[in-house]
């Protein structure tokens, strides 16, 4: 038997009512890489996902949201980023997503400037996860169409987070909606 979205969505609840924290992302991890060798999962929830994302989740008690992500498009490259106070699991369903991992050098005293340095870059291929705890600044690049899941600690659209450019050294403050 497959290991559903539903089976996903609780055992994640269930990782979280033992610890909320770094043992509950891991988890997530764990728990998004068994359900991403599921074939009819990836059908039926990822393979119109064209663009954009989709909410396919969202735990109540815990605020964890779990989301389907796709672009049909090659050569897509996102700025660096973090997800203020909030984590976030990557799991890759198709396609590639390289994941560039960013260390801030300055003290962030000065609004407006961040001094950023490449640290590594990794290829997320399909069936693999990444934890992204709170604090990482990344960024992805897809260089194909690509299918991904996402699941975050909130609702990303309603926290304040960053992005960030690297040549110009600075950073830009992400209104929440």
């Amino acid at each position: 038997m497959n290991y559903t979205l539903e089976q996903f969505c609780e055992d994640c609840h269930k990782a979280f009512a033992a610890d909320g924290e770094s043992t509950g992302h891991k988890a997530v991890q764990n728990f998004l890489e068994k359900l991403l060798v599921n074939k009819e999962f990836i059908t039926q929830y990822l393979k119109n996902q064209s663009t954009g994302k989709s909410i396919l989740y969202h735990d109540k008690e815990f605020d964890f949201y779990v989301m389907a992500h796709g672009t049909d498009l090659g050569n897509r490259k996102g700025k660096p980023h973090d997800h203020g106070p909030s984590w976030a699991v990557y799991g890759q369903a198709t396609g590639i997503t390289n994941m560039t991992l960013w260390n801030r050098l300055d003290d962030n005293s000065h609004a407006g400037y961040a001094e950023l340095k490449e640290d590594h870059t990794f290829a997320l291929e399909p069936g693999k996860a990444a934890l992204f705890d709170t604090g990482i600044i990344h960024s992805t690049a897809h260089p194909r169409p690509a299918r991904w899941v996402r699941v975050t600690g909130t609702n990303l659209d309603t926290i304040e987070r960053y992005s960030y450019d690297p040549g110009q050294n600075s950073s830009q403050r992400m209104i929440p909606a």
